[in-house]
């Protein structure tokens, strides 16, 4: 049996998530459910938290 390759992630560049972010931010603020708009607003967070990681890796990498 052979061993499975190790696949690595692929990079995405903060502007990737800082569309996600923007989208669950219109999705929520057009949402006339309250839970959906919840729903909307913990997706944004989380989004936002990937940009910010995002933007950090590539000041690191000097982009």
């Amino acid at each position: 049996m052979t061993a499975k390759p190790l696949l690595k992630p692929t990079a995405r560049n903060s502007d990737f998530y800082l569309n996600r972010l923007n989208t669950c931010l219109e999705e929520a603020k057009e949402a006339s459910l309250p839970r959906v708009r919840e729903r909307s607003m913990r997706a944004a967070a989380a989004w936002k938290e990937m940009y910010e990681k995002a933007q950090l890796f590539e000041r690191r990498l000097g982009r």
